[in-house]
Order: C-alpha cells, then sequence, then structure tokens
C-alpha cells in the first residue's frame, strides 16, 4: 500500500491554485533535490464551471472540469506522451468512469463513490472553500494516477503560520494531506494557502520511498 499511495502526490501538485483571474498564467517551482521543473497553470470560466489547465516543463499535462460554486470535480484529463498515457475521467451521479490509455495500456473502468464526500483531483484550488472556512477537519475522494486506484483521503487544518514562498514573507494556513486514520502513517503531505484568499502557494512531501529526496513546490513571485 505504501508504493501505490505515494503516487497521489506527483498527481495532485500538478494543479496549481486558481485564485486568479480567468486566463492568468501562473508559475510554480517544483524542486527534488537538484532536480527542479517548473509548472505552467492558467484558469477559465466556462459559465458554470471553471477549466483548470496545468502543463509542466516535460510536457505533462492535466486539465481539471469543476463546479464554479463548489469547485468539485467534474471530469479530469491526463496526457503524458512520454509514457503514452491519454484517459479522461468523467463524473455522473455517483460514479467515475476512466476511458483512454494509461502507459499503454487501454482503459475502460468505473469507480463507485460510496458516501457523499466530494471528488477532488485539484487539492490546489478545490480545498480553497475548506481552508477560508472554520472548519478543522474534511475527507474527499481521489482518483489515483498510475494504476488509477479510487482513493479517500483527508485534509487537516494545523494552524497558522508564515512561511518563505521564493522570498518573501506570507501569512498562510497549513494543511496536511493523508490517509484517513491509521492510513495517515503510511503517507502524507503538507501544503500551505494564503490567508488572505485562499491562494495555495506551497506544497511539501516525499514521492518515494525512504530515502527520496524531498519535493517542495511553490509559487513563483519574483520575476526573473
Amino acid at each position: 500500500m505504501h508504493h501505490r499511495v505515494l503516487h497521489i502526490a506527483f498527481l495532485l501538485i500538478f494543479f496549481a491554485a486558481y485564485s486568479v483571474t480567468a486566463g492568468e498564467n501562473m508559475r510554480f517551482r517544483e524542486q527534488t533535490g537538484s532536480e527542479v521543473i517548473y509548472l505552467q497553470s492558467t484558469e477559465d470560466s466556462l459559465g458554470e464551471h471553471l477549466r483548470l489547465s496545468s502543463e509542466s516543463e516535460t510536457g505533462e499535462t492535466h486539465e481539471v472540469m469543476v463546479d464554479a460554486q463548489t469547485l468539485e470535480s467534474l471530469q479530469w484529463a491526463h496526457r503524458n506522451p512520454a509514457d503514452n498515457t491519454d484517459y479522461t475521467a468523467r463524473i455522473s451521479g455517483r460514479t467515475i468512469r476512466v476511458t483512454g490509455r494509461n502507459q499503454g495500456r487501454q482503459v475502460d473502468e468505473s469507480f463507485r463513490l460510496e458516501d457523499a464526500d466530494p471528488w477532488i483531483q485539484s487539492i490546489e484550488r478545490s480545498l480553497e472553500p475548506f481552508v477560508r472556512s472554520s472548519r478543522e477537519r474534511m475527507q474527499f475522494w481521489t482518483v489515483q494516477p498510475g494504476d488509477l486506484a479510487l482513493r479517500k483521503l483527508q485534509a487537516v487544518r494545523r494552524g497558522r503560520s508564515t512561511i518563505d514562498v521564493d522570498g518573501e514573507r506570507v501569512d498562510t494556513w497549513e494543511v496536511r494531506i493523508s490517509l484517513p486514520g491509521i492510513g495517515s502513517v503510511f503517507w502524507s503531505a503538507t501544503y500551505w494557502y494564503r490567508v488572505s484568499d485562499g491562494q495555495f502557494v506551497r506544497y511539501e512531501g516525499v514521492r518515494g520511498w525512504p530515502g527520496t529526496p524531498r519535493t517542495v513546490v511553490e509559487l513563483v513571485t519574483n520575476a526573473y
């Protein structure tokens, strides 16, 4: 279970926060050990929906359609030419269906959500209502990349702190994402959101076995 859960972080961090004017680009820097790549993200308003798009320097893309009011996920498309991945997940009622190719393999799988908790594929954007509320904890469903398994995760507010983000001091809420219950021992990651507007600004987590360098993703706030 430990190895499979770690893939969650890789997918979710691609979805940069989108508390921005429609169509505006945002840039994030991801560093794992000495390796650095940049992620570009945009948000577009489509009436009752928002389209959240991101692309890394490696050419991997993610696009999530969310409800404009609740920010719950409606559709997710993941494409990575490097490993012949191109699939789309859509929700109908309480069932998510995934179709396309995953690492060259044809897929057509359906997942039934077992309760009323929301489907979230963009932690960075879709947790904004939670972050800006007075709630201390929430649970949600996500589809894990790699093996396309359905996972239940929880978000726990850990308090307010001032942190460095790309050389600037930012007042933030710290949120821990993990498996529920005892599962939190096996995997967790930390996200920080700006207090003023709920904007995601930083992520820290390990995406591999013990000894793997920690990955840090943060909003690039300075021009260069």
